[in-house]
């Protein structure tokens, strides 16, 4: 009881304080508003008044007049775009060669692995790539198809072989080396 009326007591304190503490926030809160309010609109006001004076020095009077300026251009360049598209429909060639990115390089001819230094795999003498960090089975399959079957071919990879392996197997650059598959076939072909 007596916690009771000591709070009954400090009531006026604590309601004083309350209204007190909503009263700085309200004035916080709305003058931070109306300051960002005369930001804006002033902003607003300068942007109006660039647009408007462009367009008095254009001598633009409305928008109609703007697009009648504009409508012979834009048939001309729709004109120009139905032309080039029927081109590129009768050459395919011409079509070919404008799609044609500096980004993307054709190759006809794909590098080739020298087999006669590391040596020829087969099936039949095929070991289990995957066993190496970084060689999934689809991996594995493409080393297979370029001629890679076993561990001995792997550990005798110098970096021009890796180069090729990379552009032939479409791997990412660095990987081989940072997997170090070459240490690793050493290790596991001993092991």
């Amino acid at each position: 009881m007596n916690k009771l009326t000591e709070l009954t007591n400090q009531m006026p304190e604590l309601l004083a304080v309350f209204l007190l503490m909503l009263s700085t926030f309200l004035i916080g809160y709305f003058s931070a508003w109306w300051f960002q309010k005369l930001h804006y609109n002033g902003l607003i006001r300068r942007l109006k008044k660039e647009v408007n004076d462009s367009i008095r020095q254009r001598n633009i009077n409305n928008i109609d007049t703007l697009y009648t300026e504009l409508k012979p251009r834009i048939e001309e360049t729709v004109k120009n775009n139905i032309i080039e598209t029927m081109n590129l429909h009768v050459d395919k060639k011409v079509s070919a060669e404008k799609a044609r990115s500096n980004y993307v390089t054709y190759n006809i001819s794909k590098p080739e692995l020298d087999l006669d230094r590391l040596g020829y795999g087969n099936n039949s003498s095929k070991d289990d790539l995957t066993q190496i960090s970084g060689v999934g089975p689809y991996i594995e399959l493409k080393l297979n198809e370029i001629g890679i079957y076993n561990y001995d071919q792997l550990r005798r990879l110098n970096g021009s072989d890796i180069m090729i392996i990379t552009k032939l197997i479409d791997f990412f650059p660095g990987r081989i080396e940072r997997d170090d598959w070459v240490n690793q076939a050493q290790e596991l072909q001993e092991g």
